[in-house]
C-alpha cells in the first residue's frame, strides 16, 4: 500500500529504483561480466521490477552500458593541471592501466557487444566516452591555445591518435598495453603533435 501511494507521486520511487538497478547492474557485471548479465538477475538483486527497469532503459545492454560507463568515467577522470602534454601523457597511461584491470575487461566485453546491440554505438559513445571525451577536448584546446600543442591540430584527431590504439589492440584480441608500452605510445604521439 505505501509503495503504491508513493509511486503515484512518481519521481522519488522512480529515482530510487533507477539508482538501485544501476548499482545492482554494476555489481553483477563486476562478478560475472557481460556474458553472465541478465535483467532478471538485476531485478532480483535490486528488488526493482522488470517493468520498471524497462521504463528506464530500452534493453539490458543499455542498462549495463550506463552502469559500467559510470565506473569507467570515475576510474579514469580527465585532469587539467595547466600542462596539457603532461595531463595527456598521464591519461594515456591511466587508461591503459584501467583496461588491464578486471573492470577494463568488462568494458571490452561491452564494447564488443555494442557492435550488434540496438543503438550500441550511440550508447557506448555517450556512456563510456562522452564525458571524458568532452573534458579531453577542452584539455586539448587549452593546450593549443597555450602553445603546448601544435596550433593547427584538430582536437578530435588528437584524441583519436592518443587513445584509439589502446582500444584497437583490445578489440583485435591483443593484450592490453603495459605501463611502459603506454608511456612509449604517449611519448611518440605527443612528439608527433608538436608544440
Amino acid at each position: 500500500m505505501v509503495e503504491q501511494r508513493t509511486s503515484r507521486r512518481g519521481r522519488p520511487v522512480s529515482e530510487a529504483s533507477r539508482v538501485a538497478a544501476l548499482g545492482s547492474a554494476a555489481e553483477l557485471l563486476d562478478e560475472r561480466g557481460w556474458a553472465g548479465f541478465s535483467v532478471d538477475e538485476v531485478a532480483r538483486r535490486s528488488r526493482v521490477g522488470k517493468a520498471t527497469i524497462y521504463k528506464h532503459w530500452p534493453s539490458g545492454f543499455a542498462l549495463a552500458v550506463q552502469a559500467w560507463g559510470e565506473r569507467v568515467t570515475q576510474a579514469v577522470p580527465t585532469l587539467n593541471s595547466g600542462d596539457a602534454r603532461s595531463d595527456l601523457y598521464d591519461q594515456v597511461v591511466r587508461l591503459a592501466a584501467f583496461y588491464r584491470s578486471r573492470s577494463g575487461a568488462v568494458a571490452v566485453e561491452l564494447l564488443g557487444a555494442g557492435v550488434s546491440a540496438e543503438s550500441g554505438a550511440e550508447l557506448i559513445a555517450e556512456h563510456f566516452f562522452g564525458a571524458r571525451r568532452t573534458a579531453t577536448l577542452a584539455l586539448v584546446r587549452d593546450g593549443i591555445e597555450r602553445g603546448q600543442l601544435g596550433g593547427e591540430l584538430d582536437p578530435q584527431l588528437v584524441i583519436d591518435a592518443l587513445f584509439g590504439p589502446i582500444v584497437f589492440r583490445l578489440v583485435n584480441g591483443m593484450p592490453a598495453l603495459t605501463d611502459s608500452e603506454a608511456a612509449a605510445l604517449a611519448r611518440l604521439t605527443l612528439r608527433a603533435l608538436g608544440a
